[in-house]
């Protein structure tokens, strides 16, 4: 039966919230009923009858009340308590009391009669009071129906209802529930209140909010798989002190993977300070574990681990677990790989070295290697280095030696062919073969036959498509997996090509710069750079060949210039074998149809002959047999000259007397100097004074004990537009019969005056040479003093040499003028000594610095002979004798290294000659000056500004080396 709900006016009256019945003690006769009693029951006894049945079925009519009594109305049955008050019965509701015990309850709880109706529902079930007393008599599908729920919940609820009253035992299920949009999840229960008889009496209703358990258990189980399925190692580490500290509670499975990558295929149950490693990862590890026990328990540890043993960089992370009491329990422990972050910044760090290093202009090898090396490291025993497209290819890097010797004897224009096979389009991708011995090989692949099993290679192509190059990567053994490779080349290829195109890019300039572009041989500038390098080899004798082409320009003018350069070329084809047949040094196109060869000049006489051979082939050229002829002219080296450039002359010579002579080859011969009348020589020298046509060359002076270039001595040189090139031996008389001596010599003394104020080393004297006309002259003193002030030069670097006949022929007026420059700090150097009287005359009183030694004493010096013996006792002497007086002592015509060396152990001071340096142009000689390795950093003597009481009339003698 359906109990009706109270009326809201019911709900509003007294009593309404009190269920129960008065009696009166004696005879049981109703005295008053609460409303919610007869709502419940559907009914109530009217009020002065007896409670009797059928409002009372199990009370005995006498006797003693029980303490139960069962009211049965035409709606429900209601179990009551019996309370005596006094003369008067209460029998109220059993579930009158519950109000007073749950409604505090935060659980949500209901009670429910055998019939489902609700008989109490507390706050916590339902905060809406006017709800819960709504619900009161109720059905859950009545309450459903009316609350407008949907309806499965009222079936779920009363299945599980009548589920607990058949089983008589609680009966538990799960509602889901959206409140103010957040999902709510209650675990409700059914438990069951039975009478004696086991039918049901009450029924329990509560539920239990699990929406924050099942969340928390929902984010641990997302948490899990998150922890489990992370790609980096995650652990935990025991951090309380004992046997079990740093030993590893949890780990996921990345973690037990990078274990397998070290050889620990099952996670250790010992401290990880007990772990296996290899020794080098073993200290870092160690290191950052013994770091853990000292820090505080709230600061995170952070850095970077490096395990040297597997080239591997892991980014470590270290937090504290702390327990209630705030000690630390636990270490949890997090991992990153940073090994391709990390080789990409190293990379990133060398590549800018590289590219510093080749903008500081370093060699193509020195900045590859650095590019290369470390390459190895990331994929160990793979061998990175580089090709070269040059020409011959050059091999760069950790290649394997046979193949980086192979490479340097390819033919020309094989790598080019190699990729145009495997690379038409110029797409730069890596060819790679995991095994050489499985595939057909190319001409290069042969190369690595025995060398490598395992090959890649990556092109380097230029800005405009051309190739310059490829990355080569090998190994010893197959190799498949060839990933990684692939792309630590590619991550190189970039810089790689740019440092390939600069290196050949200079090449291709410095080839430009010393080869003929129409036949690709040596030019003028460096066959003649060649000679020079040849030349300062220590013993070395050098024959130069010019030839020329006869009547070459006819042959132009005739079938037109292209047929002439293509017969240059096939010429010069010729002449490059027989180079190389003859192992020649060099071989150049000088110019026009002339060519130039350096050889042995023991060959000269067999590479005649064979270029005569050569001319007497006809050369095919567009259908055409032509004939050609040439002339040869050659110079030999030392014996004729001493320096590219001279031999260049000589050889010169010789050619244009071969060409007049009519002969094929000639080797150049001396000739005595064309004799000038002496008229035309006078006439010549005044005009060139008054032209300029002099110019000062100056040849190097050495300190034969520190090996420092001390000056230089200026030689005067004559070049006359008409008579060309004059010796000094020609035009030195005819100006002294001629009283020029004077102007000339002033000429020399002004112009090395102001052009050694110019030198770049304010350090070195200049000698400069003084005739006896010049000193027996009034205003001579008064001449060096104005080129002194005019040029700016100090005193202390001019040197006055003077021949013995001039200071003997006015010996009085020679001293006087020459203490009197001496006082100024200008010195005097005696010149040609030994050859005169100056050595019978009293040297003492003499005003000089240094005697000169005449190369007619320095000739034979070194030699086992008697002249070598006599000139040797002559130096000796002179030195001694220079000793006594305070004199340095200088030798002129020094020209092998054994004469240096007799004249250091005699002690001689100064050297001057061929060994050294020929006379140089006034440019070249500040270059020499600036290359000699032992550069003067003083000047070597007294300043003019010395009082000439102050100065020392000699140059303080030196310890005799023979006594060190």
């Amino acid at each position: 039966m359906s109990i009706p709900p109270a009326s809201p006016a019911a709900a509003h009256e007294g009593g309404t919230a009190l269920c129960a019945l008065l009696l009166r003690a004696s005879d049981r006769v109703v005295l008053a009923t609460t409303p919610l009693l007869a709502h419940l029951l559907g009914g109530a006894p009217s009020p002065g009858t007896p409670l009797a049945p059928p409002w009372c079925d199990d009370w005995p009519p006498s006797g003693p009340p029980t303490p139960r009594v069962t009211l049965c109305g035409p709606a429900a049955q209601l179990p009551c308590l019996v309370t005596a008050l006094g003369d008067t019965l209460l029998l109220s509701a059993e579930h009158q009391f519950a109000p007073v015990l749950l409604d505090a309850l935060p659980l949500d709880l209901a009670v429910l009669d055998a019939g489902g109706h609700y008989l109490y529902v507390n706050p916590a079930a339902i905060r809406d009071e006017q709800v819960r007393r709504g619900i009161t008599g109720r059905t859950d599908r009545e309450y459903v129906q009316w609350r407008q729920h949907p309806a499965e919940r009222a079936e779920r609820r009363a299945a599980a209802f009548e589920q607990a009253r058949l089983s008589g035992a609680a009966t538990h299920f799960t509602e889901q529930f959206v409140v103010q949009g957040a999902d709510l999840t209650l675990q409700r229960t059914y438990w069951p209140l039975l009478n004696p008889d086991g039918s049901l009496r009450l029924m329990l209703g509560y539920g239990e909010d699990q929406t924050r358990d099942r969340t928390l258990a929902e984010q641990m189980a997302l948490l899990r798989i998150m922890v489990d399925t992370s790609v980096d190692p995650l652990l935990v580490l025991d951090a309380r002190p004992g046997p079990g500290q740093m030993r590893v509670v949890y780990s996921n499975p990345a973690t037990r993977a990078l274990l397998r990558e070290h050889g620990l295929e099952e996670l250790p149950d010992t401290p990880m300070t007990q772990w296996p490693m290899a020794q080098g990862n073993g200290v870092n590890v160690l290191a950052v574990l013994a770091q853990l026990p000292d820090l505080p328990p709230g600061r995170p540890y952070h850095d970077l681990l490096f395990l040297p043993d597997a080239q591997q960089w892991l980014e470590l992370r270290i937090n504290a677990i702390l327990d209630p009491e705030g000690r630390r329990s636990h270490w949890a422990v997090s991992l990153r790989d940073m090994t391709t972050q990390r080789q990409v910044e190293l990379q990133q760090q060398r590549v800018g070295r590289v590219h510093q290093l080749a903008l500081a202009g370093a060699p193509l090898d020195e900045s590859l290697t650095l590019l290369l090396d470390g390459a190895d490291h990331w994929n160990v025993g793979w061998q990175v280095g580089a090709l070269i497209a040059s020409d011959p290819p050059r091999a760069v890097g950790q290649l394997p030696p046979g193949f980086a010797r192979a490479v340097s004897q390819l033919p020309p224009g094989l790598l080019g062919a190699h990729w145009r096979r495997l690379d038409p389009a110029c797409g730069g991708g890596a060819q790679v073969y995991p095994d050489l011995h499985s595939h057909a090989p190319a001409p290069l692949h042969a190369l690595l036959r025995g060398e490598a099993r395992s090959l890649i290679e990556l092109p380097l192509y230029g800005r405009d498509g051309q190739l310059l190059g490829a990355l080569i990567a090998t190994h010893p053994t197959p190799h498949a997996w060839t990933a990684s490779v692939v792309e630590t080349l590619r991550t190189l290829a970039t810089s790689g090509a740019i440092l390939a195109e600069q290196h050949l890019s200079q090449e291709h300039l410095r080839h430009l710069a010393y080869h003929d572009p129409l036949t690709g041989l040596l030019n003028r500038a460096a066959l003649t750079a060649r000679a020079d390098a040849a030349l300062r080899q220590p013993g070395a004798r050098l024959a130069f060949g010019l030839m020329d082409l006869n009547r070459f320009r006819f042959l132009n003018d005739a079938f037109g210039h292209p047929v002439g350069d293509e017969l240059l070329r096939e010429l010069a084809a010729r002449l490059r074998q027989l180079a190389r047949r003859h192992h020649l040094p060099a071989l150049a196109r000088m110019g026009g149809d002339e060519f130039g060869l350096l050889a042995r000049p023991e060959q000269i006489e067999a590479v005649v002959s064979d270029l005569r051979e050569v001319f007497e082939q006809p050369f095919e050229i567009h259908g055409n047999a032509l004939l050609l002829e040439a002339s040869l002219g050659w110079s030999v080296a030392p014996e004729r000259a001493r320096d590219g450039a001279t031999l260049l002359q000589q050889a010169d010579a010789a050619l244009y007397s071969a060409k007049l002579s009519q002969q094929f080859s000639r080797t150049y011969r001396p000739t005595p100097p064309a004799q000038i009348p002496a008229v035309t020589l006078e006439s010549a020298l005044r005009a060139s004074l008054r032209d300029g046509h002099f110019r000062l060359v100056y040849q190097p002076q050495i300190d034969l004990r520190s090996r420092e270039l001390i000056g230089a001595e200026a030689l005067l040189r004559w070049t006359h537009p008409q008579l060309g090139a004059v010796t000094p031996d020609q035009f030195i008389p005819v100006a002294e019969l001629a009283g020029l001596m004077p102007r000339l010599g002033e000429w020399v003394l002004r112009a090395a005056c102001a052009e050694a104020a110019g030198w770049s080393n304010p350090n070195l004297s200049v000698s400069v040479n003084v005739s006896s006309r010049q000193l027996g002259d009034p205003t001579f003193n008064e001449r060096v003093r104005e080129a002194l002030r005019r040029s700016g030069l100090s005193p202390a670097r001019l040197v006055l040499e003077v021949t013995e006949s001039g200071l003997i022929d006015n010996p009085a007026r020679a001293h006087d003028a020459l203490q009197e420059l001496r006082s100024l700090g200008v010195r005097v150097s005696m010149d040609d000594f030994g050859t005169g009287y100056a050595s019978l005359f009293s040297l003492r009183s003499l005003p000089v610095d240094e005697l000169k030694i005449d190369r007619a004493f320095v000739r034979d010096l070194g030699q086992d002979s008697r002249d070598a013996r006599e000139s040797q006792a002559v130096v000796s002497a002179s030195v001694l004798m220079a000793r006594a007086l305070h004199i340095e002592l200088l030798a002129e015509g020094v020209e092998t290294p054994q004469q240096e060396q007799a004249l250091r152990d005699a002690g001689c001071d100064l050297g001057q000659g061929w060994l050294y340096a020929p006379a140089l142009e006034r440019a070249d000689f500040d270059a020499f000056e600036q290359a000699w390795p032992a550069r003067l950093r003083a000047p070597r003597h007294p300043g003019a500004g010395d009082p000439p009481e102050d100065r020392p009339a000699r140059t303080p003698p030196r310890s005799d080396p023979r006594s060190e």
